[in-house]
């Protein structure tokens, strides 16, 4: 299962999946805000003192839940930079479009916020495999000669991520092939204006 926010992350508790499941069934009842330890421990079936032997917080416990929802794939290579890169829109818009995630995401780092080390376990867990994966694809469209050699790679995703999120949560706008398309041209049509600037 690979937990990362159990108070041992080298082992995995017996109740892990009924935990994790009451856990994000309880996010979508009734929110991040409500969420309670003793909440899940009642509707998993297990002592409130299970989860706290496991999990040091309820920002850790949610950090674990929602992590074995966020998609990380690794991208093949297709030879077609395109094909590649529209893949990686359409994992980040799967992670976001996810209604408990996009709602929880930002209350939960603002929890995480005061925990550095949880917080770095955090970044570790929901964003370095998948932004590495992503990574990958645009070195190998920038091998083939389809982006530019100097394209700033870490502002691509974020304009792909912060415009699928800011759209899930503060707008509504449909998340939507039109979107990933136009995300994806972007990149493909527009890659000078996603350079790196001198000095960084």
């Amino acid at each position: 299962m690979g937990l990362a926010f159990t108070s041992d992350p080298a082992a995995t508790p017996r109740s892990a999946p009924k935990i994790l499941d009451a856990t994000r069934a309880l996010l979508a009842d009734q929110g991040y805000s409500t969420l309670t330890i003793e909440g899940v421990a009642a509707a998993a079936g297990v002592g409130k003192s299970t989860i706290y032997r496991w999990w040091p917080s309820k920002e850790a416990l949610v950090a674990d839940a929602l992590a074995e929802v966020f998609r990380a794939d690794e991208i093949a290579d297709r030879g077609d930079t395109r094909a590649e890169l529209r893949e990686a829109v359409d994992m980040t818009i799967a992670n976001y479009a996810n209604e408990d995630l996009a709602a929880s995401l930002p209350a939960l780092a603002a929890g995480l916020l005061p925990q550095p080390e949880l917080m770095a376990r955090f970044r570790e867990t929901f964003l370095r495999r998948k932004r590495e994966n992503i990574e990958i694809a645009l070195r190998r469209g920038i091998q083939r000669g389809d982006l530019p050699a100097d394209l700033d790679t870490d502002l691509v995703q974020d304009l792909w991520a912060g415009t699928v999120l800011y759209r899930r949560l503060m707008i509504g706008s449909p998340l939507d092939d039109e979107l990933a398309e136009h995300l994806v041209d972007l990149v493909t049509n527009s890659p000078t204006a996603l350079t790196r600037r001198s000095g960084d």
